[in-house]
């Protein structure tokens, strides 16, 4: 049973008009949520690449309540329960285009990676909106 030291998550915001969005984004790994807003930055703008790191060596703005370590999540955590993004959408235009992500859990004895291959490679059809008319959550396989 490995102990996740930390989890750093990189997006990437599509470059459509109004691909960018104020909506939380939030991290569901280990049977748990993590808020994605990292500190001092506008995150998901049009076009951004943003990175996020929960654990050691926080960028959140909530570190203590955004923590894999407190209480300690272990990959045997990560392996029973799904991993997926979740937007908070509020209002209908509250969408935001995802052109990709990757997650990496950093554990004792090695990291562990998530992503959706659907979004793998260049064009529009490889990008997907997450919002109240185009639904929420996007569910991530582990890394090949």
């Amino acid at each position: 049973m490995a102990d996740i030291e930390s989890i750093e998550i990189e997006v990437i915001t599509g470059d459509e008009p109004d691909a960018g969005t104020d909506a939380l984004l939030y991290l569901g790994i280990g049977g748990r949520e993590f808020l994605l807003d990292n500190y001092d930055e506008d995150d998901f703008r049009r076009g951004d690449r943003n990175v996020f790191r929960l654990g050691c060596g926080s960028t959140v703005t909530h570190p203590s309540t955004n923590d894999p370590t407190a209480p300690r999540l272990t990959l045997d955590d990560v392996e029973r329960h799904p991993v997926y993004l979740r937007l908070n959408a509020q209002l209908e235009g509250d969408s935001w285009l995802l052109e990709n992500v990757w997650v990496t859990v950093r554990a004792d004895d090695r990291d562990v990676r998530y992503d959706r291959s659907m979004l793998d490679g260049p064009g529009a059809d490889r990008a997907i909106w997450l919002g109240i008319r185009d639904g929420c959550v996007l569910h991530l396989d582990r890394g090949r």
